[in-house]
Protein backbone atom coordinates (compact mmCIF):
# COMPACT_ATOMS: atom_id res chain seq x y z
CA UNK A 1 0.00 0.00 0.00
CA UNK A 2 1.24 3.29 -0.98
CA UNK A 3 0.12 7.23 -2.14
CA UNK A 4 -1.06 7.30 -5.70
CA UNK A 5 1.98 8.16 -7.63
CA UNK A 6 4.24 8.19 -4.73
CA UNK A 7 7.73 8.54 -5.76
CA UNK A 8 9.54 7.66 -2.46
CA UNK A 9 7.96 4.39 -2.82
CA UNK A 10 9.52 3.83 -6.53
CA UNK A 11 12.18 4.82 -5.29
CA UNK A 12 12.85 2.05 -2.21
CA UNK A 13 11.58 -0.67 -4.27
CA UNK A 14 14.25 0.29 -6.77
CA UNK A 15 16.79 -0.05 -3.63
CA UNK A 16 15.30 -3.01 -2.07
CA UNK A 17 14.99 -5.14 -5.56
CA UNK A 18 17.97 -4.14 -7.05
CA UNK A 19 19.63 -6.93 -5.88
CA UNK A 20 17.67 -9.31 -7.57
CA UNK A 21 17.88 -7.82 -10.86
CA UNK A 22 21.38 -8.88 -11.58
CA UNK A 23 24.15 -6.68 -9.53
CA UNK A 24 23.35 -3.70 -7.67
CA UNK A 25 21.72 -1.06 -9.48
CA UNK A 26 20.32 1.48 -6.43
CA UNK A 27 21.93 2.62 -3.39
CA UNK A 28 19.42 5.44 -2.74
CA UNK A 29 15.47 5.86 -5.06
CA UNK A 30 16.79 8.34 -7.57
CA UNK A 31 21.22 7.35 -6.99
CA UNK A 32 22.24 5.03 -9.44
CA UNK A 33 25.15 2.31 -8.34
CA UNK A 34 28.98 2.22 -10.12
CA UNK A 35 31.09 -0.51 -9.81
CA UNK A 36 32.79 1.09 -7.40
CA UNK A 37 30.11 0.30 -5.03
CA UNK A 38 29.66 -2.69 -5.39
CA UNK A 39 31.02 -4.08 -2.11
CA UNK A 40 28.63 -1.71 -0.14
CA UNK A 41 26.40 -3.36 2.51
CA UNK A 42 23.11 -4.36 1.15
CA UNK A 43 19.72 -5.02 3.09
CA UNK A 44 19.58 -8.67 1.65
CA UNK A 45 23.17 -9.44 1.88
CA UNK A 46 24.23 -9.26 5.47
CA UNK A 47 26.94 -10.82 7.51
CA UNK A 48 25.39 -13.78 9.21
CA UNK A 49 26.65 -12.70 12.97
CA UNK A 50 24.44 -9.77 13.01
CA UNK A 51 21.04 -10.89 11.47
CA UNK A 52 17.93 -13.92 13.27
CA UNK A 53 17.34 -14.77 16.11
CA UNK A 54 18.39 -12.96 19.47
CA UNK A 55 19.82 -10.28 16.75
CA UNK A 56 17.74 -6.27 16.97
CA UNK A 57 17.49 -4.38 13.69
CA UNK A 58 16.93 -0.92 14.00
CA UNK A 59 15.18 1.35 11.08
CA UNK A 60 14.80 4.54 11.56
CA UNK A 61 12.88 6.44 9.02
CA UNK A 62 10.98 3.39 7.57
CA UNK A 63 8.50 5.00 5.87
CA UNK A 64 6.21 2.71 4.66
CA UNK A 65 7.60 -0.29 6.07
CA UNK A 66 9.44 -1.79 3.01
CA UNK A 67 12.70 -1.83 4.39
CA UNK A 68 11.59 -3.84 7.31
CA UNK A 69 9.46 -6.16 5.61
CA UNK A 70 12.57 -7.19 3.56
CA UNK A 71 14.30 -7.91 6.85
CA UNK A 72 11.44 -9.91 7.93
CA UNK A 73 11.34 -11.96 4.94
CA UNK A 74 15.11 -12.69 4.49
CA UNK A 75 16.43 -13.38 8.51
CA UNK A 76 13.25 -14.96 10.00
CA UNK A 77 13.74 -14.31 13.98
CA UNK A 78 15.61 -11.11 13.75
CA UNK A 79 13.78 -8.48 15.90
CA UNK A 80 12.89 -5.27 14.10
CA UNK A 81 11.95 -1.97 15.96
CA UNK A 82 10.52 0.15 13.53
CA UNK A 83 10.53 3.71 13.77
CA UNK A 84 8.36 6.58 11.95
CA UNK A 85 7.67 9.97 12.63
CA UNK A 86 4.68 10.88 10.04
CA UNK A 87 1.43 9.36 10.93
CA UNK A 88 0.32 9.08 7.67
CA UNK A 89 3.12 6.47 6.68
CA UNK A 90 3.25 5.04 10.22
CA UNK A 91 -0.66 3.87 9.51
CA UNK A 92 -0.15 3.12 5.90
CA UNK A 93 3.15 0.74 7.29
CA UNK A 94 0.96 -1.00 9.71
CA UNK A 95 -1.73 -1.50 7.28
CA UNK A 96 1.60 -3.14 4.83
CA UNK A 97 2.61 -5.60 7.78
CA UNK A 98 -0.96 -7.00 8.34
CA UNK A 99 -1.28 -7.59 4.65
CA UNK A 100 2.08 -8.77 3.48
CA UNK A 101 3.37 -10.53 6.87
CA UNK A 102 1.94 -13.94 8.49
CA UNK A 103 1.23 -13.69 12.10
CA UNK A 104 4.32 -15.53 12.83
CA UNK A 105 6.77 -12.61 11.13
CA UNK A 106 4.34 -10.07 12.94
CA UNK A 107 5.92 -10.88 16.01
CA UNK A 108 9.22 -10.20 15.10
CA UNK A 109 8.00 -6.35 13.86
CA UNK A 110 7.92 -3.46 16.61
CA UNK A 111 6.28 -0.43 14.41
CA UNK A 112 6.61 2.90 16.63
CA UNK A 113 5.41 6.62 16.01
CA UNK A 114 7.97 8.81 16.68
CA UNK A 115 10.75 11.34 16.30
CA UNK A 116 13.73 10.52 17.17
CA UNK A 117 15.55 13.28 19.34
CA UNK A 118 18.69 14.12 21.74
CA UNK A 119 18.90 13.03 25.44
CA UNK A 120 18.43 16.85 26.30
CA UNK A 121 14.73 16.27 24.86
CA UNK A 122 11.94 15.77 27.52
CA UNK A 123 9.81 13.06 26.10
CA UNK A 124 6.71 14.37 27.31
CA UNK A 125 6.75 18.01 25.45
CA UNK A 126 9.58 17.86 22.89
CA UNK A 127 7.85 18.57 19.69
CA UNK A 128 9.39 19.24 16.14
CA UNK A 129 7.82 20.18 13.36
CA UNK A 130 7.89 18.43 9.82
CA UNK A 131 6.67 18.16 6.08
CA UNK A 132 4.88 15.11 5.03
CA UNK A 133 4.25 14.57 1.30
CA UNK A 134 2.00 11.76 -0.02
CA UNK A 135 4.54 12.29 -3.72
CA UNK A 136 7.61 11.55 -1.55
CA UNK A 137 6.66 9.56 1.28
CA UNK A 138 10.27 8.57 1.83
CA UNK A 139 10.83 12.33 2.84
CA UNK A 140 9.23 13.59 5.86
CA UNK A 141 11.71 15.78 6.89
CA UNK A 142 11.87 19.51 8.85
CA UNK A 143 14.01 21.42 6.41
CA UNK A 144 12.01 20.89 3.20
CA UNK A 145 12.04 24.28 0.73
CA UNK A 146 8.90 26.12 1.86
CA UNK A 147 8.62 27.05 -2.54
CA UNK A 148 8.25 23.04 -2.80
CA UNK A 149 5.26 22.51 -0.35
CA UNK A 150 2.18 21.68 -2.30
CA UNK A 151 -0.60 23.58 0.61
CA UNK A 152 -3.31 21.56 -2.02
CA UNK A 153 -1.67 17.66 -0.77
CA UNK A 154 1.20 18.32 1.25
CA UNK A 155 0.90 17.78 5.21
CA UNK A 156 2.62 20.12 7.84
CA UNK A 157 2.24 17.68 10.80
CA UNK A 158 4.07 18.10 14.49
CA UNK A 159 5.88 15.04 15.73
CA UNK A 160 6.44 14.07 19.47
CA UNK A 161 10.51 12.96 19.56
CA UNK A 162 11.64 10.60 21.91
CA UNK A 163 15.21 9.47 22.86
CA UNK A 164 16.02 6.29 20.67
CA UNK A 165 16.96 4.72 24.44
CA UNK A 166 13.29 5.00 25.68
CA UNK A 167 11.81 3.97 22.24
CA UNK A 168 13.74 0.80 22.22
CA UNK A 169 12.58 0.30 26.05
CA UNK A 170 8.90 0.43 24.69
CA UNK A 171 9.29 -1.48 21.40
CA UNK A 172 11.42 -4.62 22.17
CA UNK A 173 9.84 -7.67 22.97
CA UNK A 174 10.50 -9.57 26.14
CA UNK A 175 11.64 -12.39 25.32
CA UNK A 176 14.93 -10.37 23.48
CA UNK A 177 17.55 -10.68 26.03
CA UNK A 178 18.41 -7.87 28.77
CA UNK A 179 20.96 -5.54 26.89
CA UNK A 180 20.78 -6.78 23.25
CA UNK A 181 22.79 -4.45 21.62
CA UNK A 182 22.06 -3.31 17.99
CA UNK A 183 23.05 -5.29 15.35
CA UNK A 184 21.97 -3.34 12.16
CA UNK A 185 20.98 0.17 12.28
CA UNK A 186 19.37 1.48 9.57
CA UNK A 187 19.40 5.35 9.43
CA UNK A 188 17.52 6.84 6.93
CA UNK A 189 15.66 9.84 8.47
CA UNK A 190 16.13 12.70 6.55
CA UNK A 191 19.04 14.30 8.82
CA UNK A 192 17.47 13.08 12.17
CA UNK A 193 21.06 11.81 12.65
CA UNK A 194 22.25 14.88 13.83
CA UNK A 195 20.22 14.28 16.86
CA UNK A 196 20.07 10.57 17.39
CA UNK A 197 24.28 10.00 16.81
CA UNK A 198 26.13 12.78 19.35
CA UNK A 199 23.30 11.46 22.34
CA UNK A 200 24.45 7.87 22.47
CA UNK A 201 27.03 6.87 25.00
CA UNK A 202 29.72 5.82 23.95
CA UNK A 203 29.57 1.72 25.08
CA UNK A 204 25.90 1.83 23.39
CA UNK A 205 27.55 3.15 19.88
CA UNK A 206 30.38 0.89 19.67
CA UNK A 207 27.74 -1.86 20.62
CA UNK A 208 26.49 -1.73 16.91
CA UNK A 209 27.44 -4.10 14.38
CA UNK A 210 26.74 -2.26 11.57
CA UNK A 211 25.36 1.25 10.54
CA UNK A 212 24.18 1.81 6.79
CA UNK A 213 22.28 4.54 5.70
CA UNK A 214 23.53 8.35 4.78
CA UNK A 215 24.15 11.53 5.97
CA UNK A 216 22.52 14.71 5.01
CA UNK A 217 24.45 17.94 5.32
CA UNK A 218 24.78 18.32 1.79
CA UNK A 219 21.26 18.78 1.14
CA UNK A 220 20.25 20.78 4.02
CA UNK A 221 19.92 24.24 3.51
CA UNK A 222 22.04 26.70 5.51
CA UNK A 223 18.90 28.23 7.76
CA UNK A 224 18.03 24.85 9.02
CA UNK A 225 21.45 23.29 9.34
CA UNK A 226 22.64 22.12 13.16
CA UNK A 227 25.81 23.54 14.40
CA UNK A 228 29.43 21.95 13.02
CA UNK A 229 30.09 20.75 16.17
CA UNK A 230 26.83 18.76 15.91
CA UNK A 231 27.94 17.57 12.45
CA UNK A 232 31.31 17.00 13.55
CA UNK A 233 30.72 14.55 16.10
CA UNK A 234 28.14 12.86 13.95
CA UNK A 235 30.03 12.45 10.96
CA UNK A 236 33.03 11.14 13.13
CA UNK A 237 31.10 8.68 14.86
CA UNK A 238 29.29 7.63 11.41
CA UNK A 239 32.26 7.71 8.96
CA UNK A 240 34.43 4.51 11.17
CA UNK A 241 31.08 2.55 9.51
CA UNK A 242 31.92 0.85 6.03
CA UNK A 243 29.20 2.35 4.10
CA UNK A 244 29.10 5.71 5.33
CA UNK A 245 33.35 6.21 4.44
CA UNK A 246 32.52 4.72 0.89
CA UNK A 247 29.95 6.86 -0.11
CA UNK A 248 29.23 10.31 1.96
CA UNK A 249 31.60 13.21 1.31
CA UNK A 250 31.04 14.75 4.60
CA UNK A 251 33.44 11.53 5.65
CA UNK A 252 36.32 13.00 3.42
CA UNK A 253 36.82 15.55 6.83
CA UNK A 254 38.30 12.44 8.59
CA UNK A 255 40.70 11.19 6.12
CA UNK A 256 43.14 9.45 8.48
CA UNK A 257 39.97 7.97 10.33
CA UNK A 258 39.90 4.16 10.83
CA UNK A 259 36.86 2.15 9.23
CA UNK A 260 35.61 -0.99 10.59
CA UNK A 261 36.53 -3.77 8.25
CA UNK A 262 34.49 -5.00 5.81
CA UNK A 263 33.34 -8.22 6.60
CA UNK A 264 32.03 -11.24 4.78
CA UNK A 265 28.30 -11.46 3.53
CA UNK A 266 26.23 -14.18 1.38
CA UNK A 267 27.68 -12.44 -2.42
CA UNK A 268 30.97 -10.68 -0.70
CA UNK A 269 34.42 -12.49 -2.46
CA UNK A 270 36.09 -12.02 0.36
CA UNK A 271 37.30 -15.36 2.13
CA UNK A 272 36.67 -15.57 5.68
CA UNK A 273 38.22 -19.23 5.87
CA UNK A 274 41.44 -18.08 4.26
CA UNK A 275 41.96 -14.00 5.34
CA UNK A 276 41.57 -12.18 7.69
CA UNK A 277 38.92 -8.07 6.94
CA UNK A 278 41.46 -5.73 6.51
CA UNK A 279 41.07 -2.31 8.09
CA UNK A 280 41.66 0.82 5.73
CA UNK A 281 41.11 4.67 7.00
CA UNK A 282 38.11 6.74 5.46
CA UNK A 283 40.63 8.19 2.42
CA UNK A 284 41.24 4.38 1.33
CA UNK A 285 37.44 3.67 1.59
CA UNK A 286 36.61 6.86 0.24
CA UNK A 287 38.72 7.28 -2.47
CA UNK A 288 37.64 9.49 -5.58
CA UNK A 289 34.95 10.59 -3.78
CA UNK A 290 37.36 12.95 -1.53
CA UNK A 291 38.46 14.67 -4.93
CA UNK A 292 37.29 17.94 -4.13
CA UNK A 293 36.04 18.27 -0.61
CA UNK A 294 37.82 21.27 0.48
CA UNK A 295 35.61 23.65 -2.35
CA UNK A 296 32.11 21.01 -1.31
CA UNK A 297 33.06 22.01 2.89
CA UNK A 298 33.23 25.46 1.86
CA UNK A 299 29.83 26.02 -0.73
CA UNK A 300 27.63 23.45 2.08
CA UNK A 301 29.13 25.74 5.41
CA UNK A 302 30.22 22.65 6.83
CA UNK A 303 32.27 24.38 9.57
CA UNK A 304 30.67 27.68 9.35
CA UNK A 305 27.70 26.95 11.54
CA UNK A 306 28.08 28.07 14.91
CA UNK A 307 24.58 26.74 17.15
CA UNK A 308 21.78 24.93 16.58
CA UNK A 309 19.01 27.98 16.49
CA UNK A 310 17.65 26.59 12.64
CA UNK A 311 17.74 23.22 13.34
CA UNK A 312 15.83 23.67 16.51
CA UNK A 313 13.39 26.32 15.04
CA UNK A 314 9.80 25.39 15.44
CA UNK A 315 9.28 25.28 11.63
CA UNK A 316 9.20 22.23 8.93
CA UNK A 317 10.40 25.37 5.97
CA UNK A 318 13.22 26.75 4.95
CA UNK A 319 11.97 29.88 3.43
CA UNK A 320 14.75 31.75 2.83
CA UNK A 321 17.42 28.86 2.11
CA UNK A 322 20.23 29.56 0.47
Amino acid sequence: WHPKDDEGTKGMLRVLNSGFEGREVYNFDTEPADQSHDDLYRFWDLPPKFVGPNKLFVDVGSALGLTSMLMAYTYPGTTIVSIEPASPSWLIQNINYRCNLSHEKLQYVHPILAGVGTKHHDDSDSMMKMTWKPSLTTATRSWSPEKEFDFAKDIELTVHLRTLRAILAEATPDDLPLGTPISVLNLDCEGCEYNLIPSMHDTTFNSIGIIMGRTNWGYIPKIKKPSSDRAKTTHQRVCAHYNFAKRCKECCDFPDLAVKPRLKSGNSDFDEANSEPVQKTVAEVAGSLCDGFDEWARDSKLHDIPDDYGWNEMSAFAAFAD
